[in-house]
């Protein structure tokens, strides 16, 4: 568990779409993207050679092929204090090992390095994650076959596994030229600069936060957590700093889920509307890439049209 040394932090939970509430993430779009993804020295094809369609199709695949896990949301519904984002009965909920092994790696705090940059074990345990989310018929694998029948990527999936990585785990800076930050550390663990949190989508950072004591909830709110797909926004403080525009996240989900589906749209509509249609329920998933380098994902995130 990362440790970090600031006090605690709470958060107001809203959730999209049920209230009609337009998504805004102001610190999320600070960064642009391209109409490709540089591959190999290579162009791929640009955003219209696929069809709204045919993303959507794939994301529900991606969606389908892993069950949602067995997570209880709590601290919304009932007046009790103090309040909790989980249920009490969840307070040893199991974990993805090979996601939350690399928590303890990263540094929010911007213009501090990363242990990453230095660190073999955190090497070995990137690795290691994207090996465990890249098994077949899974998720990254049904990505990996749609990027390659539409032209998006070329190569084998130990080529796309190695694309992965960069993607997601290179690390580049976000302040004073540190190597600081990273699209997996962005977009699933948070990172705080100027006294504010950016980035920070994923439930299970949240409740890995929450049961050490550094996510306490201050306020009740609405949300329906069987909508198809679950989908919701957190106003917060982290470790005393707030983020006040609020983090989306898919409730739920796996990590190899959500990887796949920021990925899909990154490589297909980077910086664009990525619509997914999922039967009762339709939303964007808004990527940009970072400005320095067009192949990495400088943020991801759900969003509510």
């Amino acid at each position: 568990m990362l440790l970090l040394k600031f006090p605690v932090f709470c958060s107001l939970i809203i959730i999209w779409g049920c209230l009609g509430i337009p998504s805004t993430a102001l610190d999320e779009t600070s960064w642009h993207s391209d109409a490709f993804l540089r591959n190999g020295g290579q162009r791929t094809k640009p955003k219209n050679a696929v069809s709204d369609k045919e993303i959507s199709d794939t994301a529900l695949k991606i969606w389908n092929s892993v069950k949602d896990l067995n997570v209880q949301y709590d601290g919304i519904t009932h007046k009790k204090q103090p309040l909790k984002l989980f249920t009490e009965n969840q307070r040893t909920l199991r974990l993805d090992p090979y996601f939350t092994r690399l928590f303890g790696f990263y540094s929010a705090r911007l213009g501090v390095e990363d242990g990453c940059v230095r660190s073999i074990g955190c090497k070995e345990a990137q690795n290691r994650f994207i090996e465990n989310i890249s098994q077949n018929n899974g998720p990254i694998s049904i990505l990996y076959g749609f990027l390659t029948k539409k032209g998006l990527f070329k190569g084998d999936y130990k080529a796309f596994k190695e694309s992965l990585q960069t993607i997601w785990f290179k690390p580049y800076s976000r302040s004073r030229g540190v190597l600081d930050s990273s699209a997996f550390e962005h977009v699933f663990l948070g990172e705080i600069r100027d006294n504010a949190v950016m980035g920070l989508h994923n439930w299970m950072r949240m409740y890995d936060e929450e049961l050490g004591g550094r996510f306490v909830l201050t306020r009740d709110g609405n949300y329906f957590p069987t909508a198809k797909p679950a989908v919701a926004n957190v106003i917060f403080t982290w470790n005393g700093f707030p983020k006040n525009q609020g983090s989306t996240f898919f409730m739920k989900k796996s990590p190899a889920v959500e990887t796949a589906l920021y990925t899909l749209c990154f490589m297909a509509r980077p910086g664009q509307n990525c619509p997914i249609d999922l039967g009762s329920f339709q939303l964007n998933v808004k990527t940009f890439a970072w400005t320095k380098d067009k192949g990495l994902i400088g943020t991801a995130y759900p969003e509510i049209p």
